[in-house]
């Protein structure tokens, strides 16, 4: 039994050595752009086929303080200002990493994926809309040579990876935020 604990050992945490490259961090200059950009607006999230891709956009916007106030859809009880349908996408070429789980992750598995969010806004009142996409290509790499790149900047664990996306569209949103605000305003 004693020989066989280092090996299950190795088993079970194989799967957490794999890194995937992530969009970058924001600049300095985006993040002081973010922080300094206030909407007088309200933002209510539709649904989504998935849950996290919602929760994970209002807890990104809500966090940012970017508008007066970020929440699902059916928390608001009289209609927000705008309504944002979020969409994810993606088409992983991940391979089973056989060879990886043979070889205890010596033998890396390397993938190339293609990932995205869709933020769209809509305001209600005038039915105009703004669409936001952040495209990612990315390289997944399990087994111990994932474990080794994570110290690089470029290189993040999977739940890092939604982090960053979700901060990109945040700063897409302060960039275009002259834009946004003009979109639930009715032109007589």
């Amino acid at each position: 039994m004693r020989r066989r604990l280092p090996l299950l050992v190795l088993l079970v945490f194989l799967p957490a050595c794999s890194a995937v490259t992530a969009p970058p961090s924001l600049t300095a200059a985006e993040r002081a752009r973010l922080a300094a950009a206030r909407l007088e607006l309200t933002l209510g999230v539709g649904q989504h086929r998935a849950s996290w891709p919602r929760e994970d956009l209002v807890a990104a916007l809500a966090q940012r303080r970017l508008f007066l106030r970020v929440d699902r859809l059916e928390a608001f009880g009289e209609p927000p200002d705008l309504v944002a349908t979020v969409q994810a996408f993606g088409n992983p070429d991940h391979t089973l990493p056989v060879v990886t789980f043979l070889t205890l992750g010596i033998v890396p598995t390397v993938a190339k994926g293609h990932d995205g969010v869709r933020v769209t806004l809509a305001a209600p009142a005038t039915r105009r809309t703004l669409e936001i996409v952040i495209d990612q290509k990315d390289l997944t790499i399990i087994g111990w040579g994932g474990a080794v790149l994570l110290g690089s900047e470029e290189w993040v664990r999977a739940g890092v990876y939604n982090g960053r996306m979700f901060d990109r569209i945040a700063s897409e949103l302060a960039a275009r935020a002259e834009a946004i605000e003009t979109l639930p305003i009715v032109l007589r």
